[in-house]
């Protein structure tokens, strides 16, 4: 019988391509805590047991900085710049990982600029090392800790350390001994030896804790960013913003974010990309979810909360904000479905209104619609229940309103007194104490008349200043709101003074071109921000007064005197290189960098990449 062998495949196996280096996997992709680039290098450094400068320049630098490394730099891969795609290039590259980019802030390049973004010194919790020590993970350094608005852990709520606690020095986030969990300088451990006892004594600000959590938030989703969608959500978020609490008036949120006006005008336009520490201290007051720059959902909020942040908002401009009939009427159509049934008075307040008047002109049937629901809720006219406390004692009331009588200080109006103790409007004092109200009314009448009075010599005064002052600050000196009550009472002097007002600002304008193009002629050509400095105007003052391109001709000349005189140290410092080598040479002493350097004078140019580039050329003339 014939021997029967088992069939074998003869056929050739693809063999997979094969990585350089190990394919180490990174730590915390998709949560807050994700790892830096800059803390991979070390862990893969520590990976093929050898030093991580030594790593660097064996393995790396051939690929990420044909042109040489700059240790102190390096805390740049992890940003948005070249820096960091060329370190993410060579690092995929050579461990065949595809997911390194989301080690770095490249996710949100078209978010977040450069400038103000990433820590030059290490910084790290020693909680955490604990932590990740106690339970037996991998030791490695989150790229939240690089970020310099990050001050405090978001897991422990503690401010971040910079320097090691044996040798009080501080280290650069990647650089030749670097090791994630000790330091570079010492060699010490960074971790808290009893985490559980430790409790840091700064206590870090509510706005500290909350930014550490929102810039968390966004590096837990940078996986499922779409980067050509983060300017325009943050716009359509701010526009969002505005609708809802603000009537669509964008100066009205500007100013709740603390700005002056007309900051956040490119951010509403979406041709300016603002600045992470800007956009974030920006979403922070105006309490806006960081969710609603990671996807198009639209703000989801109860009415209440849109009436309190329009309160807000109306409290911090002092101005009563502007609806259209319609939208009042869609606010009075959805209160009519609330339960239980808010009072008219509350609506409006909810809407920012102090009182009713506007809503009953919006639409008089739905407010007495409104009315019959609450007085059929049983909630209104509580204090007339038996056993129901009175609003404010008679006594109290009194002695409130003999208070005011007896003061030397100006009389507040009657309905405001009113409010303070309690009452919607002025009737139940007028009716309770007609004589103190007779005469309170009479006090604020007087008032009112002296104050009416003051107004013609204070714009005849105002003529004599120097310069002549705006109207709207010389109402607010005399207690008005508004200059249009001065033009109401003395006309012809208030179109005197903004005759006198236009022709100084005028005079100024001409004053400040004849200036600016004087700067032109100076040599050498001073900086914009001195020539602000000394001409004491700004640069919005400039562009308001027309004169933009006169600005853009002296910033251009500087700027070009500056390359001028950079090019004029460069040149000088090769001479001066050149001239070195040849005595280094001559005197049979080897012309090295740290040689050369050595021997330059005090207050030469001091770049590397010149100061090597100009060896290199002397030593090869040399030859």
């Amino acid at each position: 019988m014939p021997l029967v062998f088992e069939e074998w495949d003869l056929g050739i196996t693809p063999v997979t391509a094969r990585s350089r280096l190990y394919s180490l996997a990174p730590i915390g992709i998709g949560t807050a805590f994700v790892e830096s680039l800059s803390g991979y290098v070390a862990r893969l450094a520590a990976a093929h047991a050898v030093p991580a400068g030594r790593f660097i320049y064996r393995e790396l630098s051939a690929y990420v900085a044909p042109g040489g490394l700059n240790l102190p730099k390096l805390y740049a891969v992890n940003g948005v710049g070249r820096s960091a795609k060329r370190w993410v290039e060579g690092l995929e590259s050579m461990t065949l990982r595809p997911d390194l980019r989301y080690l770095t802030l490249l996710p949100f390049a078209r978010l977040f600029p450069e400038p103000l973004l990433l820590r030059r010194v290490r910084a790290w919790c020693p909680a955490c090392y604990a932590q990740m020590a106690s339970r037996g993970e991998p030791i490695y350094e989150p790229l939240a800790w690089c970020l310099r608005l990050v001050e405090v852990c978001p897991r422990h709520q503690r401010v971040l350390a910079t320097a090691c606690p044996r040798c009080h020095r501080s280290s650069h986030p990647l650089c030749a001994a670097s090791r994630p969990g000790f330091c570079s300088c010492c060699g010490a451990w960074l971790g808290d030896r009893h985490a559980g006892s430790h409790r840091s004594d700064a206590v870090p600000m509510e706005y500290q804790s909350w930014l550490a959590g929102a810039i968390g938030e966004l590096l837990a989703n940078a996986t499922l960013l779409q980067p050509e969608r983060l300017r325009d959500r943050a716009r359509d978020a701010l526009l969002a913003y505005a609708d809802s609490f603000a009537e669509g008036n964008r100066s009205a949120v500007t100013e709740a974010a603390g700005f002056p006006k007309c900051a956040l005008c490119g951010w509403f336009r979406g041709d300016k990309m603002p600045r992470i520490d800007t956009l974030l201290r920006t979403w922070y007051r105006l309490r806006l979810p960081v969710a609603c720059l990671l996807n198009d959902a639209p703000l989801a909020l109860s009415s209440q909360a849109r009436a309190e942040r329009s309160m807000e908002i109306r409290s911090l401009r002092q101005v009563a904000p502007k609806r259209s009939h319609e939208q009042i009427r869609a606010a009075l159509e959805e209160a009519l479905q609330e339960q239980p049934a808010p009072s008219l008075t509350e609506l409006a307040h909810r809407l920012g209104y102090t009182g009713s008047s506007r809503l009953r002109e919006a639409d008089r049937d739905l407010c007495r619609q409104i009315l019959l629901n609450h007085r059929k809720s049983g909630r209104s006219h509580w204090w007339r229940r038996r056993g129901a406390k009175p609003i404010c004692e008679l006594s109290r009331v009194k002695a409130t309103l003999e208070q005011y009588l007896a003061s030397a200080a100006p009389v507040p109006p009657l309905d405001r007194i009113a409010t303070g103790l309690g009452y919607a409007v002025d009737q139940s004092l007028r009716r309770k104490f007609p004589a103190l109200s007779r005469a309170l009314a009479a006090r604020i009448a007087e008032q009112r008349h002296a104050r009416v009075e003051a107004i013609a010599p204070a714009l005849e005064a105002a003529l004599q200043e120097s310069p002549p002052p705006y109207m709207r600050e010389l109402a607010k000196r005399l207690g008005f709101s508004a200059a249009s009550v001065l033009k109401a009472h003395a006309p012809v002097l208030y179109e005197r003074l903004k005759a006198l007002r236009q022709a100084y600002e005028q005079m100024r304008c001409r004053e400040l071109r004849e200036n600016l193009e004087a700067v032109l002629a100076e040599n050498p050509p001073p900086s914009l921000k001195s020539v602000y400095a000394r001409l004491g105007v700004t640069e919005s003052i400039v562009n308001s007064a027309g004169l933009a391109a006169t600005r853009e001709a002296v910033g251009l000349r500087h700027q070009q005197y500056s390359l001028e005189q950079a090019q004029a140290r460069r040149n000088a410092v090769r001479a001066e290189i050149r001239e070195i080598v040849g005595t280094l040479d001559a005197a049979g002493i080897c012309p090295s960098i740290p040689r050369v350097t050595g021997l330059l004078q005090a207050g030469s140019l001091r770049e590397w990449k010149v100061i090597r580039n100009a060896v290199a050329d002397a030593r090869r003339g040399l030859a």
